[in-house]
């Protein structure tokens, strides 16, 4: 009796350890299965929380840019639609600025030898108001080497603008815009400041803007696709023509900004020399109907 009740206690023992084992082997698969959910929920969720910072502080960046563009509008000198309207827009063409202008021009293209003749500029009869726009042509002849031709369709071109932007072409001031974001979104203020410096200013000392510009950004992926940017752009051609003293004359005698204008028709004769040829020129100053 004392042999079969110790052999059925023996039994039951083994059978508590075996249950036991069973329970804690299963709790542990269990704990393991919590422990990889937490793991794995972790895992989903930290790379959210370390986004929302981010995202708090481009809100914020957003935020401060709106702030400082109205304030840098605020304290800008002169609205856009005034300063177009008095240097770029006239109401009336000022014949003396324009041909004073024309012969600051001239005098420089004799001075780098792409020039030798050019006869007496003549001003047309302005026209009716087309859209609030009126027009008045000017025609003149000249003895231009190539690079004169080119210079004269530049100093043309920028007639009538007045910012760095305004030189820029919408895809390029796009493609900055876009770099900016990329690389540092908060520099899009320093971007705006950039572009609304002073065309003359910036031809005439063009580092000062682009070193400012330039600070914003640490690497030199920015300042590759700027350099890039202005390299292909009116900018760089009015680089070209407007050295130091041309700029500083221009300046200095208050032909700048100046008067609208186009080509409307140029006519190329081979001259006596390569490259040289005897040009006759129509040019289109635009003005404001009254």
């Amino acid at each position: 009796m004392t042999t079969s009740f110790s052999h059925r206690l023996w039994i039951s023992t083994i059978l508590r350890w075996t249950a036991s084992a069973a329970l804690i082997l299963l709790g542990g698969k269990s704990l393991a299965f919590h422990i990889s959910t937490v793991r794995d929920v972790r895992a989903s969720a930290l790379p959210l929380a370390q986004e929302i910072p981010a995202l708090e502080r481009r809100v914020n960046i957003l935020k401060e840019q709106k702030e400082l563009t109205e304030l840098s509008h605020a304290l800008r000198v002169g609205s856009p639609e005034e300063q177009v309207h008095i240097y770029a827009l006239p109401e009336e063409t000022d014949l003396d600025k324009v041909v004073t202008a024309f012969d600051v021009l001239i005098e420089e293209l004799r001075h780098r030898k792409i020039l030798t003749k050019v006869s007496p500029i003549t001003f047309g009869d302005p026209t009716s108001a087309e859209d609030g726009i009126r027009s008045q042509p000017v025609t003149f002849e000249a003895t231009l080497h190539h690079d004169g031709i080119a210079a004269l369709q530049t100093f043309v071109r920028l007639s009538g603008l007045l910012s760095v932007a305004d030189a820029l072409s919408p895809e390029e001031r796009s493609r900055l815009l876009l770099q900016t974001e990329l690389e540092n979104p908060a520099a899009i203020v320093a971007l705006e400041q950039f572009l609304n410096t002073d065309l003359m200013t910036y031809l005439r000392e063009p580092r000062p803007a682009e070193e400012q510009l330039l600070r914003s950004f640490s690497n030199q992926s920015f300042e590759r696709a700027f350099r890039d940017v202005i390299r292909g752009s009116l900018l760089a051609d009015a680089g070209r023509l407007f050295q130091p003293a041309f700029a500083t004359r221009l300046a200095d005698v208050r032909l700048w900004p100046m008067q609208m204008m186009d080509i409307q028709a140029i006519s190329l004769e081979a001259g006596g020399a390569a490259e040289w040829y005897r040009v006759k020129v129509k040019i289109v100053l635009s003005m404001r109907a009254s």
